[in-house]
């Protein structure tokens, strides 16, 4: 009988547990000081039985235990790699819902806090105050000026002719035999006009009456849309548009205005967006919302932000929510994005208020609110969002190297993706069909798929050992989610995503980097209301510039927030009797 090599300190540790330990005296004296050396056949003689025979047992135990520690050792490892990996992809890599690209997606959940930003910037004392017409265009600038050429429109940009023809005297000379015109050569280019400013000065008149009993009257004037204030309606429109469509920060807009002369600040026109918005434009934001209700199915996601301005005691971080919802226009609804900020709690209570008397289905993702909602209203039913589904497996694939082997876990998370993917490619082959084409489809053809997906992801949790812990999450994902996954089955309006949600949070993508954090509650509310207003403007194929130009237009001639709905209605970016003006990307698509 042969024993490899024994670490004494580690039988002494375990020994004096055992019941042999009386007889393994004389053994720990003989090999005192020889940890770590081959016991010979003649010194194993010398022990007992009983004694060897618990040597070996508790060697062997030994062993086990080692080995079993180094593959979970081993196993925790990997598994964290894998971690570091999909965050590591989540930062820096390519977001595609591409199978062969390895899935990600383009989220509305923006952890970067810098998802709304700095028009909130308020002065200590309240608003920026206002600059007077002086302090913001140069003497130079103040002039009188000829009016120049500018762009029409987006539809139509306005020609000019310019004729380069030869004089009759010189043609009658060179041609002494006749001639005749042929069609002319044409050729065209493209200029660009740089931005035009004029001021605008209104002259009214004002009227006394003679003797004693005497009377003032004063010319009509237009209305303002903001007292003792320069702003007009077309400049209002311009930094909408920058900030809310190009993703411009105020202070880029405002070193812009710079370089042409002007000096507007980004507190100033933080001020006038914030006011704007709560003089104006709450109403149009509150008709958006009644209408929004009234669709048969509305996208639903809500992002996290953070405040620095109004940081609460026990919040260091501050971390807030804004909500989008969006309806996408089928059967006879609206196209509408609509932002909600509710002192930017993330609550069930919010949604439950929101959409209180709501009647529908409520697209979303896998968060608990949603499904609260769920269960607390009959009359409205909350469908999962397939894409985040297969996002977390496509999360475990993406760490795969180049040429490496996979594990078994990315192995799994392959097939699941695989899975997915032909549940949305089968569910694809009736797009464009009729309702009852559609839902034949899905019941025919995507049920079964889906079926086996679920029995497939059961199977694995039940049957199988899973080492990657983003696995485990993904595949309990699937089975909790499983119940408002499967509701798409039922109706053929319900797509297999929210991705029409998270559409619109393209232009935070493109601009986050550059934004800054919300600095109050009511910049937090007037973002809402502009994005809204802008989301929904590019929705209905409306021209932003002119849209918001329009609209500024016409509800500073009435009471502030005070419109008849009957002419608000006209103003709304779905509305028939929009000008031409605000209808032209209407006219290129």
């Amino acid at each position: 009988m042969y024993i490899g090599t024994l670490t004494v300190k580690y039988v002494i540790k375990n020994l004096k547990k055992c019941r042999f330990y009386a007889d393994f005296q004389h053994y720990l004296w003989y090999t005192k000081g020889m940890e770590n050396k081959r016991i010979s056949i003649d010194e194993l003689n010398k022990l007992s039985k009983e004694t060897i025979s618990m040597l070996y047992l508790q060697t062997f135990e030994m062993l086990q235990n080692l080995q079993e520690q180094n593959a979970n050792l081993i196993a925790q490892v990997e598994d964290l790699k894998q971690q570091m990996a999909i965050l590591i992809n989540q930062r820096f890599g390519k977001h595609s819902e591409k199978l062969s690209q390895l899935p990600g997606q383009l989220s509305f959940n923006m952890d970067d806090p810098a998802v709304f930003n700095e028009i909130e910037a308020i002065t200590d004392h309240g608003f920026a105050e206002e600059p007077s017409l002086e302090e913001v265009v140069p003497e130079h600038i103040r002039r009188k000026r000829p009016k120049g050429k500018r762009a029409v429109d987006l539809s139509g940009i306005e020609v000019e002719v310019v004729n380069h023809y030869l004089p009759e005297d010189i043609l009658n000379s060179e041609m002494p035999r006749g001639w005749h015109q042929m069609e002319d050569e044409i050729y065209t280019e493209l200029e660009r006009i740089p931005p035009s400013y004029k001021v605008v000065e209104h002259h009214v008149g004002v009227y006394a009456s003679n003797g004693n009993g005497s009377r003032i009257m004063r010319g009509k004037a237009p209305g303002r849309l903001l007292n003792h204030s320069i702003l007009t309606p077309s400049l209002a429109a311009s930094i909408f548009t920058a900030k809310y469509i190009n993703a411009v920060p105020l202070n880029r807009i405002s070193e812009g205005y710079g370089y042409d002369g002007l000096n507007i600040s980004r507190q100033v026109m933080a001020g006038w967006m914030i006011r704007l918005s709560d003089y104006y434009l709450d109403s149009v934001h509150q008709m958006m919302k009644d209408e929004l209700k009234k669709a048969p199915l509305i996208h639903c996601d809500e992002s996290p932000f953070t405040m620095s301005g109004e940081k609460d005691a026990n919040d260091p971080q501050s971390k807030n929510y804004m909500w989008v919802y969006h309806s996408p226009g089928i059967q006879d609804s609206k196209k509408i994005y609509l932002y909600e900020y509710d002192n930017g709690s993330r609550s069930a209570a919010v949604i439950d208020r929101y959409l209180e008397g709501y009647k529908g289905i409520l697209v979303s993702d896998g968060y608990a609110s949603y499904h609260t909602l769920d269960r607390k209203h009959d009359d409205l039913k909350v469908a999962g969002c397939w894409v985040h589904c297969k996002r977390k497996y496509a999360e475990i694939v993406k760490t795969v190297k180049k040429g490496a082997a996979l594990s078994p876990a990315q192995q799994i998370a392959r097939e699941a993706a695989e899975r997915i993917a032909v549940i949305f490619h089968t569910d694809n082959l009736s797009k464009g069909k009729s309702s009852q084409e559609i839902l034949d489809n899905r019941q025919q053809s995507v049920k079964p798929l889906v079926d086996a997906f679920f029995a497939w992801v059961k199977d694995i949790l039940n049957n199988k050992v899973i080492s990657s812990t983003d696995l485990k999450k993904a595949l309990t994902y699937s089975v909790n989610q499983e119940k408002y996954l499967r509701v798409f089955l039922e109706s053929a309006i319900i797509p297999l995503d929210n991705n029409d949600a998270e559409r619109s949070i393209k232009k935070f993508c493109v601009g986050k980097h550059s934004w800054h954090i919300i600095d109050s509650k009511k910049g937090a509310k007037a973002s809402a209301i502009l994005y809204s207003i802008a989301e929904t403007a590019k929705a209905n194929g409306l021209n932003p510039f002119e849209y918001f130009k329009f609209l500024m237009e016409q509800l500073k001639e009435y009471p502030r927030n005070d419109v008849p709905e009957e002419e608000l209605k006209k103003l709304m970016p779905w509305s028939e009797m929009l000008p031409d003006c605000c209808k032209q990307l209407k006219k290129q698509s």
